[in-house]
């Protein structure tokens, strides 16, 4: 007597041997041979797994497996394979580098039978991109260090990993194609997760898996970023979307770098948050920077200023207005200063002394600004509005 397989005994095989692929010990064989270690991270997209590619002579080199979510979604696919499309084109040193699109097909057996059978008998395809390790932290993990040990990062550093992010967004702005068409990409998701921090101090954004060409209108319930606590005031209110929406999304994290908080992090706890966080967008974040710098308290503001025409018009003015202030105060910040920082931040006991501190502080220790952990969960208070930098304007 044949089987009959309904849609939903086909989809819940294919979700179980799916996720048999993902489990340790794998080895998926497909132009290369990859074998998965262990899972890195999961986001409201994609699954990231740690996994070793090997070669000749049992040569191993870890790499980086991201999946889609859930690759019966076919938006959830058609937007995981842009992702990779547009990763794949990017060179740039503060980009998450992506080397190719690998899949695998998965055929559900009939136990009973000893047949294989296949969704709409063609098998389904599983995609999945391999990516480089970034060996490690991301920045809600240094922040979260930082925490621990009741200090915040050096401002100075703070601009430094900023001008980085804002370099690599910059690229992906200006990006073309190979006709030279200017696609007008937006990240959308620039969030702490997604700035990565290797041993060698080297910044690097990743995910672009809601990434979009903002000159192209889009109708497929992508257009909000889903995380609540890093994203722009036109994001939440369907507004449309450029650039701009990345610039105020590196002003959330210069103000979490500055104050040990995330600015929505309150309002994201209570009840109606998406009403709460867009009432707060109003308002100055000015009362909450007075400790910082006033140059750098003024680049902060600028990008996080609701209306967009208001923020910084790209994230090369803002790079620039960084290496000016460095310029001006005679600060010399270098990738091994933060290096060195990040390897005593994650030892058992760090010190925060280094000859390297010199050119940066006058000192051979790195000194902390006044912090108070006891005000870290405050509610951001009410201030008046900043002046607006505007485009080319030097930070006075």
């Amino acid at each position: 007597m044949s089987t009959t397989f309904t849609s939903q005994d086909i989809r819940q095989r294919i979700v179980e041997t799916e996720r048999a692929l993902r489990e340790p010990g794998s080895v998926l064989f497909s132009q290369s041979r990859y074998e998965i270690t262990r899972m890195l991270g999961e986001g409201g997209m994609g699954i990231t797994f740690l996994a070793d590619e090997l070669c000749v002579n049992n040569l191993r080199r870890p790499l980086v497996l991201k999946f889609v979510k859930d690759s019966l979604d076919p938006n959830r696919l058609t937007h995981f394979l842009n992702e990779v499309q547009l990763s794949i084109l990017f060179t740039h040193p503060n980009l998450v580098p992506v080397f190719r699109l690998e899949s695998e097909v998965i055929r559900v057996e009939d136990e009973r039978r000893g047949k294989k059978r296949s969704a709409a008998r063609q098998g389904h395809t599983v995609y999945y991109a391999v990516m480089q390790y970034i060996n490690g932290w991301n920045l809600r993990q240094i922040v979260n260090r930082l925490r621990a040990l009741e200090i915040v990062l050096n401002h100075d550093l703070t601009m430094f990993i900023i001008s980085r992010i804002a370099r690599g967004l910059h690229y992906v702005h200006e990006y073309r194609d190979e006709n030279g068409e200017h696609l007008a990409l937006a990240h959308r998701d620039v969030s702490p997760e997604n700035i990565l921090i290797d041993h060698f101090a080297r910044v690097k954004v990743s995910d672009f898996g809601i990434a979009m060409a903002t000159n192209k209108p889009t109708t497929d319930g992508f257009q909000q970023a889903g995380n609540l606590l890093y994203c722009a005031p036109e994001q939440l209110s369907n507004g449309q979307l450029d650039r701009r929406c990345d610039i105020y999304n590196i002003g959330l994290l210069m103000y979490l770098l500055f104050t040990d908080t995330d600015r929505f992090g309150v309002e994201a706890r209570e009840n109606s948050p998406r009403e709460r966080i867009r009432k707060l967008m109003a308002k100055s974040p000015d009362a909450d920077l007075k400790h910082v710098d006033p140059q750098l308290a003024k680049m902060c503001s600028a990008c996080l200023k609701e209306d967009p025409d208001e923020r910084y018009q790209s994230c090369e003015d803002l790079a620039n207005d960084i290496d000016i202030y460095f310029k001006e105060a005679q600060i010399i910040v270098t990738n091994e200063q933060l290096e060195e920082v990040l390897a005593d931040l994650f030892s058992p006991q760090p010190r925060f002394v280094s000859r390297r501190f010199v050119a940066m502080t006058g000192s051979d220790r790195l000194e902390q600004p006044d912090y108070d952990p006891t005000v870290a969960d405050r509610a951001p208070e009410s201030a008046a509005p900043l002046s607006t930098i505007k485009l080319n304007d030097v930070v006075d």
